[in-house]
């Protein structure tokens, strides 16, 4: 893997969109610092023509690469299950936005902010099947996920610092994914029955289904995304880049 120098910056954060039938997981990352300049540096090496300037044309090969590299690593590794098993869901597609920020001259430190959206659709609505919503994220990274109307929330673990807004419309969680990057969610869904025969009462039953769920410690797809992103070797790269040390001594 590339060796970042320390005064290099990067930050990852994560917003998770649920409905009943269907999910969204948007990420925005940012370099900053030492680590735009290799970010940069990179997509013209692998993507252009190491001329120390990034153009649109090598901005748009990355982009493409991107997505096609970030959609293989959750197909390899699929980051959302119901109840124990992805079976029920549905990868649909990886979009993703380039920070513009990448055009022009590779040696100049600029605020790089990339977002991917990813798209799942469930096979059965929730409402129908399951009670654990499992996640595997990126380890100590800002997180915010959103349950639907009438999905009500009744546990959540692996969210450090969690914080839960419950409304008329919706729930909202915000924390940090814990150390192993897991989070599970144990829900039930309100469910209003139809009125009876006339001359009865109407009542409104809640109907709860609760399923134990426990998973297992896997390289998040993040990693694997990087892993594929940038699978030219690291020293072979950082040569290339001139970044073998010899620019920054004490960081390496």
């Amino acid at each position: 893997m590339l060796v970042i120098p320390a005064s290099a910056t990067y930050e990852w954060d994560n917003s998770i969109n649920i409905q009943k039938d269907s999910m969204t997981w948007g990420y925005t990352e940012k370099y900053s610092g030492d680590r735009s300049i290799i970010f940069k540096k990179y997509v013209d090496m692998e993507f252009g023509d190491d001329d120390g300037f990034v153009s649109a044309w090598e901005l748009l090969k990355a982009d493409v690469a991107m997505s096609k590299s970030f959609k293989q690593a959750i197909e390899k590794n699929m980051d959302v299950k119901i109840d124990n098993s992805s079976k029920n869901v549905i990868l649909l597609d990886v979009e993703t936005d380039i920070s513009p920020e990448l055009l022009g001259l590779t040696g100049e430190e600029r605020d790089i902010v990339n977002k991917y959206e990813v798209y799942y659709d469930f096979r059965v609505p929730l409402d129908e099947s399951g009670s654990v919503l499992w996640f595997q994220g990126e380890p100590e990274t800002d997180v915010t996920i959103s349950l639907p109307e009438k999905m009500k929330l009744l546990s959540v673990d692996g969210v450090d610092n969690e914080s839960v807004n419950e409304s008329s419309k919706e729930t909202i969680i915000q924390g940090k994914f814990g150390f192993t990057g897991e989070v599970a969610i144990e829900y039930s869904i309100v469910e209003e029955k139809p009125a009876v025969e006339k001359g009865n009462d109407a009542e409104n039953v809640i109907a709860d289904t609760t399923n134990a769920s426990s998973e297992e410690s896997k390289k998040t797809r993040i990693e694997d995304f990087f892993e594929r992103l940038f699978s030219t070797d690291s020293d072979e790269i950082l040569k290339k880049l001139k970044l073998d040390g010899t620019n920054y001594p004490d960081t390496y």
